[in-house]
């Protein structure tokens, strides 16, 4: 499969060994990535885009149609999104995690909650703790790192469709942390009774939540 991970390393100035240090895998899985001779898994593919920094499609590209451009339009297709930051896609990354460590065969709300606390870096994390809020969350050097790839309940996936909402409205490239915070904001203030019962739990004032999202989306 041709695409442009070698061009991309050597732009960066990496050696296969350097570029496989990143990923955590051989050099040699590296040399097959870039010569085509097999493609990476979907959740390596991302590993790599975000490292570059980069949308996925933007590494494996082809003139005619092959097997990771497929798997990237059915990805595509069931989230409904163009792109992920590399911090919404941790975010979702843990939300996985913490759906497959507590045997759920789907990712839940409060699971994609629990990934837009994990990393105390994003906007999300800010404005959830500034609000209140906090989860007894553990985190390690392995959060981030995918050990399942349960799908997305029907709620969630409305989150997700009230970002990409959001992103389209404002003209954003991509989905971050705090346009997945906007959806379960979102979903809470209309008909999700749950989800709208946790956070007053905490306390926390949609509202105002709401109101200072509407000034960082």
């Amino acid at each position: 499969m041709k695409n442009r991970l070698k061009e991309l390393r050597q732009l960066h100035s990496l050696s296969q060994a350097d570029l496989a240090r990143e990923l955590g895998v051989s050099r040699q899985a590296v040399n097959g990535f870039e010569s085509g001779k097999f493609d990476p898994s979907l959740d390596m593919a991302f590993k790599i885009a975000s490292l570059f920094n980069v949308a996925i499609e933007d590494v494996f590209i082809n003139e005619a149609k092959n097997s990771m451009q497929t798997f990237v339009e059915r990805f595509k297709k069931y989230f409904g999104f163009e792109r992920f930051t590399s911090k919404a896609i941790n975010a979702i990354k843990f939300a996985r995690n913490e759906a497959t460590l507590s045997h759920k065969s789907q990712v839940e709300l409060e699971h994609l909650l629990a990934g837009l606390l994990a990393d105390p870096t994003t906007t999300s994390a800010r404005l959830l703790r500034a609000n209140g809020m906090t989860l007894n969350i553990e985190i390690n050097d392995h959060s981030f790192e995918s050990l399942g790839n349960p799908k997305f309940s029907p709620e969630s996936n409305s989150v997700l469709e009230l970002a990409l909402e959001v992103v389209q409205l404002k003209g954003n490239k991509s989905i971050g942390t705090e346009h997945l915070l906007w959806g379960l904001v979102r979903l809470a203030q209309t008909d999700n009774t749950a989800l709208s019962d946790l956070f007053q739990r905490y306390e926390i004032d949609l509202e105002a939540l709401n109101n200072q999202l509407v000034e960082t989306v």
